[in-house]
């Protein structure tokens, strides 16, 4: 174990590199409070002078996140009994709970969310104070343990008056670095969309759980498929971002068992790491619930969709509430794209979020004051949030409505991962990439999207495969597409992709319109031309 001397001329460790005049703890316990000392480690980039060190302070149920989190991102951690022996000249952590008083070092703690709203009695002793505002984890014998409160909102200030007045000196507003980030990434919007698959013409809709018994998670774990399947393919994604705590009870197998059918359909799943506040940026709309995704969400101005709320776990001075009066709850019973329709962007209080675009200047000025540091001549930067890396699955099976519009036809595509029996004598397009053989034996239309040597053998050997098949349609070269009729009409056509173009042709048989030479093609609120032509002979 190293053990250098924390301050410039106490000495240094024999081990040591480069001389740095500071040495600072960021104390992690949670994969949520982790990431947002992060946020505020920031502050220390491109400065010399100051060295971080972390530490996994455990007592947590969801303590082992931050410990893998901790490994995957690089940083050399200490044990916590030793950081606890340790000398530091400033330690930052994003959670009051647990024993922080044991640190020697000045403590600064901030919030792990959109300020102090959850009820935790089992952390705060109590049923009437939100957790990080009450006096069992502030204080000990009476006297304040932090030597600041990073607050991010003057309200919490008032809160904290009423509930631990002994810590009232020691705190300060200093804004969300978080939400701060969040708005300097808007100009990135457009690569974060096209990071999630979101296509020019589509919308985005971010579904958003916080964790606990009353979230959006536990009341619709069984509904998220629907949903997917509920909005056409070709004018909606749908992005799933589910709080860390999730993550670490359960586990990724587990939650990608629960969500097999959703991530069929079509679902983007944000990893618990990063990648949420990209979402946000990049979203149209939101359905969601009492947690901080969902409130920052609003105070972008994305309209919310509330699918549950959790009052009884919210302190009720907390400004969510605000949240919960301005936003419309979900209707199971009424067809979900139609509720998205409808939703406009939130009427909130506007001091919901305040000191925009200052937090990581005010948070550095006291950081750089509690290391009694001059700060760099440059205010700290804030940097864009990363683009989203999702886990997302290629859609194979689509169940089509068509109908005759004009001069050509309409479709409407839906995910065929959930059923639906609503729709009106639809048609099943599956890809050769799919493995659930139900479908492929129940498919109109068969469809292979990448060329091959030989697409006639393909189409030809497929019909014979599976008598069920109407046509088969194989990718050619320069973005044509081969459609083989079980009738024996070949036809070649461009336009679109593969599964679309043998889509749009078929549909345009039953309706008898006229495909030849160019089909007129209604989809997704968009019009496209699909040129076609009798296939030359081989």
């Amino acid at each position: 174990m190293f053990r250098g001397k924390s301050r410039a001329g106490r000495g240094r460790s024999p081990w040591d590199t480069v001389g740095t005049e500071r040495r600072v703890l960021a104390v992690a316990r949670t994969l949520t409070s982790a990431t947002r000392v992060l946020d505020a480690l920031t502050v220390f980039d491109g400065d010399r002078r100051v060295e971080v060190a972390f530490t996994l302070h455990e007592g947590s149920a969801f303590s082992p996140g931050a410990g893998r989190f901790l490994s995957e991102y690089g940083a050399p951690v200490i044990p916590w009994r030793d950081a606890a022996r340790e000398r530091f000249d400033l330690a930052v952590a994003a959670t009051s709970n647990g024993a922080l008083h044991r640190l020697r070092a000045p403590l600064v703690i901030m919030p792990h969310g959109a300020g102090h709203n959850r009820i935790v009695p089992s952390a705060t002793g109590r049923r009437d104070v939100a957790s990080g505002l009450a006096p069992r984890q502030l204080t000990r014998w009476g006297r304040p343990v932090p030597a600041l409160i990073a607050l991010s909102h003057p309200e919490q200030l008032e809160r904290l008056r009423r509930s631990c007045p002994a810590a009232v000196g020691r705190a300060a507003v200093v804004g969300d670095p978080c939400f701060d980030r969040i708005v300097g990434s808007l100009p990135l919007r457009e690569v974060y969309r096209s990071a999630l698959g979101v296509a020019p013409g589509q919308r985005l809709t971010v579904v958003s759980s916080t964790w606990g018994p009353h979230s959006l998670f536990a009341a619709h774990v069984g509904s998220l498929g629907r949903w997917v399947a509920d909005l056409p393919v070709d004018a909606h994604r749908v992005a799933l971002v589910l709080h860390p705590n999730i993550w670490g009870r359960y586990g990724a197998p587990q939650i990608r068992t629960w969500l097999r059918d959703a991530l069929e359909a079509g679902l983007a799943l944000i990893p618990p790491e990063e990648g949420w506040r990209a979402a946000l940026v990049a979203a149209d709309d939101l359905i969601g619930d009492h947690g901080s995704v969902t409130y920052y969400g609003a105070a972008l101005g994305r309209p919310v969709l509330l699918a549950a709320f959790g009052d009884a776990e919210l302190d009720p001075a907390s400004p969510l509430m605000a949240l919960r009066a301005a936003c419309p709850r979900l209707e199971r019973t009424r067809p979900l794209h139609a509720q998205l329709g409808a939703l406009h962007p939130p009427r909130l209080p506007g001091d919901i979020l305040t000191h925009h675009g200052e937090a990581m200047a005010n948070l550095a000025s006291a950081l750089y004051r509690t290391l009694r540091l001059t700060p760099p001549a440059d205010p700290p930067a804030v940097p864009s949030v990363p683009a989203p890396v999702a886990e997302k699955r290629r859609v194979t099976a689509l169940t089509v409505e068509g109908r005759a519009a004009g001069p050509g036809v309409e479709l409407v595509r839906y995910p065929a991962a959930v059923r639906r029996d609503e729709l009106e004598e639809p048609h099943l397009v599956v890809t050769a990439h799919e493995t659930d053989r139900r479908l492929l034996n129940s498919a109109a239309v068969l469809v292979r999207e990448d060329v091959l040597a030989d697409p006639a053998d393909w189409t030809a050997a497929t019909l014979a495969a599976r008598p069920g098949a109407a046509l088969a349609a194989a990718a050619l070269a320069g973005g044509h597409v081969r459609l083989h009729f079980r009738d024996g009409r070949v036809l070649r056509a461009r336009g679109a992709d593969p599964a679309l173009c043998a889509s749009a042709v078929y549909v345009a048989t039953l309706f008898d319109r006229p495909a030849d030479p160019v089909l007129h093609v209604r989809v997704g609120g968009r019009d496209i031309g699909v040129e076609c032509a009798a296939d030359a002979p081989p």
